[in-house]
C-alpha cells in the first residue's frame, strides 16, 4: 500500500509540474511580472488533476463518511478532497440507481477531475522549487 501511495504521489507531482510549467510559460508570454508564489497558488486552485488515491483506501473512506457523516482526515484540504469525492460518488449513484458504491467510486476515480490540487501551498512551492532547481543544475530549464 505504501508503494502504491508513493506511485500515486509521483504521478500527481508530475501533473503538478506540467501545469506549473504551462502557467510559467503563459506568464512569460503574457509579459507580466512573475511572482512565483502567486503562480503556484494559481496552479493549485485552477488545476484540474485526477484524484490520485488508492481505490481500496478511497472505498474505506467513503464507507466511513456514509456511516459517520464525517471525514477522519487531519488536514482541511484532505477533508475537502474526500467530501468532493463522496459527493461525486453520490451523484453517480443518483444518476444510475443500480450502480453500486464501488462501481460509482471506480467511475469517479477513473473519469472525474478534482476541482483543484488538494495539497498545501507550502508543499507545492517547496516541491516545484526543488525540482526546477535540480533541472537547472543539469541543464533543463524550469
Amino acid at each position: 500500500m505504501a508503494e502504491e501511495r508513493r506511485r500515486l504521489t509521483r504521478l500527481r507531482n508530475r501533473e503538478l509540474l506540467r501545469d506549473y510549467k504551462q502557467a510559467l510559460k503563459d506568464a512569460y508570454q503574457g509579459g507580466a511580472g512573475i511572482n512565483r508564489r502567486e503562480l503556484v497558488r494559481k496552479v493549485l486552485l485552477g488545476g484540474k488533476p485526477l484524484y490520485y488515491v488508492d481505490f481500496d483506501h478511497a472505498y474505506n473512506v467513503i464507507m466511513h463518511i456514509n456511516q459517520h457523516s464525517t471525514v477522519s482526515k487531519k488536514t482541511r484540504l484532505k477533508q475537502a478532497m474526500w467530501m468532493e469525492i463522496y459527493h461525486k460518488v453520490k451523484a453517480q449513484q443518483e444518476k444510475r440507481p443500480s450502480l453500486s458504491l464501488s462501481g460509482a467510486l471506480a467511475r469517479v476515480l477513473a473519469t472525474e477531475r478534482a476541482s483543484r490540487y488538494f495539497i498545501s501551498e507550502g508543499y507545492a512551492y517547496k516541491y516545484l522549487y526543488t525540482v526546477c532547481r535540480q533541472g537547472r543544475a543539469v541543464g533543463i530549464a524550469g
